[in-house]
């Protein structure tokens, strides 16, 4: 069970391209030096073209990583969304990622290696390279997450005692009035500043979330999110922390984290909203 739960766990993708350049070389790298140092799997017998040919296993790792970094995400947008990306996707992807550089590596070593280097099964291959590459990254999955989940959750309870003792200081602001209009006209939407908590993004479609007598409701408007924070952009407690979200910083009860991003809680709402990574979280205060 605490496996299973390890495996649900928040785990962030990466997603900026100099990260992924990064860390698929990085990668590459290692496979190389640990069977130049090692020379495992009877490498120490090759006498001709060493370092080159086993430079060609590092080059077969590096590139394939950065193949299913950057190419498979705009493949499979839904598969490779950031926000629900878990430890159990991660190794799923790098285990996908073992065997396709599994079966290259062996065709690699059936063509380029069929002079000097030793022969063996695509099985073979699928063994050394799971042995060579899952375990090192396990590892390194496990590490990743504990630090960055423990980094998130100070900062997180750093940020929610200066929402608190923010909100006890604060003195009460004249209640404004907020119209977002609709790209149909006829659905335009009022309601007091103090009312909204926060604003969705659905397609070509925004979800409101607003308080009213206590409840809290919601109401489907026709109209991008980008064109909401523009309508908003004199509002300064409304602030778009995430592609998809418009945030009333006085609503904001507290702020979680976990290894992949920080959660924005709200007072009244069992709603919880994730916030960008790129985002700087100071600006959630009020």
């Amino acid at each position: 069970m605490k496996i299973l739960n390890w495996l649900n766990r928040p785990y962030p993708f990466i997603e900026e391209l100099k990260n992924k350049i990064l860390v698929s070389f990085s990668f590459g790298l290692f496979i190389y030096l640990f069977l130049v140092v090692f020379l495992p799997f009877g490498l120490d017998d090759i006498i001709a073209s060493k370092s080159i040919y086993l430079m060609g296993f590092g080059w077969i790792t590096a590139l394939v990583l950065l193949f299913n970094y950057t190419i498979s995400p705009l493949l499979f947008p839904k598969l490779f969304d950031p926000d629900r990306w878990k430890i159990k996707k991660e190794i799923s992807f790098i285990t996908v990622s073992i065997l396709i550089i599994a079966f290259i590596n062996f065709k690699y070593n059936s063509i380029v290696g069929y002079q000097f280097a030793e022969q063996h099964g695509l099985g073979y291959f699928i063994l050394v390279t799971v042995v060579v590459g899952i375990f090192p990254v396990t590892l390194i999955v496990f590490v990743t997450e504990l630090f960055l989940s423990k980094k998130h959750q100070k900062t997180a309870s750093d940020i929610s005692l200066k929402i608190r003792m923010e909100r006890e200081s604060t003195e009460p602001v004249t209640d404004r009035i907020i119209e977002i209009i609709s790209d149909t006209k006829k659905d335009n939407f009022e309601i007091n500043e103090s009312d909204l908590i926060f604003v969705k993004s659905e397609d070509n479609y925004c979800k409101v979330f607003y308080q009213e007598n206590e409840e809290i409701k919601t109401q489907l408007l026709r109209i991008t999110l980008k064109a909401v924070e523009k309508q908003l952009g004199h509002f300064t407690d409304m602030i778009r922390c995430h592609r998809s979200y418009i945030v009333n910083k006085k609503h904001i009860s507290r702020i979680s984290g976990n290894a992949r991003a920080y959660n924005v809680h709200f007072d009244k709402c069992i709603e919880t909203i994730t916030v960008s990574r790129s985002f700087p979280k100071e600006q959630l205060l009020a």
